[in-house]
């Protein structure tokens, strides 16, 4: 098995973008290049090899756990970090849940989405619920009489006597039971949605995406320990694939998204820092496994119209960027648990600056003073006149 060998993030380096800007120096045999990806993918077995989770924890510990015990466990994540390069307070804030987003219990196209891109027969076991009102006799029933019917067990009679409470609690369980069967209920309004993402989903690229999702190991949980800074660190990828079956190791993400088109996707990406969860996600995925992980794609989802996926794979210099980003913030966390002190944005200012920062708005405000070509004054009286 190849071993792990970690790139160096160049200490002093400066990472611009844009064309006529040197590319960042780094050591590229450390990721995977695209053609080789490609010829991998041809060579993928008749049928995947499973790969069991303590084959996989050599420096570290690897499980199939729930998300809610993910979340729960001591270690820093890439959601983290990602606030910790916002400023050290960002990242207080948010490992202390000193503000906690709103909590919706709707349905969410996004987190379906991503549930169905790992688990493709999630598409297939989507019932639309029916059109009834749950707050009269009659629309408690007809739900009864529906969710009955999905899970394959005797209708249940309501009888004249019940009350509303009473049939609301049996909709309500009969539900729950639904969802722990594997189906999904939805309104008609996200029929249409979901019928478009499957429909990509099987055809984009030829069926590219079915076909991979076979050989990818789901939502496995790492833990372990950054060995410079002594941080517990812990990451969940969407998926691992893994060199039993691809002559190399590679994480996948799915990322839902709310962008027209792929160019506004990677602005996004880009704005979310997402470099930054990838890069981290082969740094500490080699750490814990012992493995060389090489290489990154991205499932993208649209959550509107018209409902698309799209499969990118990672520029190498971006991944390196990310793993830059990712010791860069485990730095910032480090110093700030040691000195017990979390700035703000007055940790980007100058040192004896009293926490200012020297404003300079982005170059293109400049293409706002070039001359504007309005019509003469004059000239324009005088055709007034002529016209008169």
């Amino acid at each position: 098995m190849e071993r792990n060998s970690e790139p160096s993030c160049p200490t002093g380096a400066t990472i611009l973008t844009d064309a006529g800007v040197p590319p960042l120096r780094f050591d590229r045999t450390h990721y995977t290049p695209f053609e080789e990806f490609l010829r991998r993918l041809e060579q993928l077995p008749a049928k995947p090899k499973r790969v069991h989770n303590y084959a996989l924890a050599v420096q570290g510990r690897v499980a199939n756990d729930r998300m809610a015990t993910y979340l729960a466990a001591p270690g820093e994540s890439p959601s983290l970090l990602r606030e910790a390069l916002k400023s050290p307070r960002h990242y207080l804030m948010a490992r202390n849940e000193e503000v906690k987003p709103r909590k919706t219990r709707h349905f969410e196209l996004g987190a379906f989405a991503r549930q169905a891109i790992l688990d493709p027969a999630r598409f297939d076991r989507v019932v639309v619920r029916p059109s009834a009102n749950r707050s009269q006799r009659s629309g408690c029933a007809a739900l009864i009489a529906c969710y009955c019917d999905l899970l394959g067990i005797p209708r249940q009679e309501v009888a004249p006597t019940w009350k509303i409470g009473t049939l609301q609690g049996m909709v309500a369980d009969l539900e729950a039971q639904c969802a722990r069967s594997g189906c999904t209920v939805i309104d008609r309004a996200f029929h249409d949605a979901i019928r478009a993402m499957r429909a990509s989903f099987r055809t984009y690229g030829g069926g590219i995406l079915p076909r991979l999702m076979q050989y990818v190991k789901t939502q496995t949980s790492l833990y372990g320990k950054d060995p410079a800074t002594g941080l517990k660190v812990k990451i969940r990828p969407d998926g691992l694939l893994l060199a039993e079956n691809w002559g190399l190791n590679a994480v996948l993400s799915v990322r839902t998204t709310s962008a027209p088109c792929v160019e506004a996707f990677l602005r996004d990406c880009a704005k979310f820092r997402r470099e930054l969860a990838e890069g981290m996600a082969l740094r500490v995925a080699s750490r814990i496994t012992g493995r060389r992980f090489s290489a990154a794609v991205t499932v993208m989802v649209q959550t509107v119209l018209p409902y698309q996926v799209a499969l990118f794979y990672w520029d190498a210099e971006d991944l390196e960027i990310g793993q830059c980003k990712y010791a860069q913030a485990l730095d910032i966390v480090r110093a700030c648990r040691e000195a017990d002190h979390w700035p703000g944005f007055d940790a980007q200012a100058a040192a004896d600056a009293h926490g200012i920062l020297r404003g300079k708005l982005p170059a293109y405000i400049r293409s706002e003073v070039l001359p504007r070509y309005l019509p003469d004054q004059g000239a324009k009286a005088a055709t007034g006149r002529h016209n008169r």
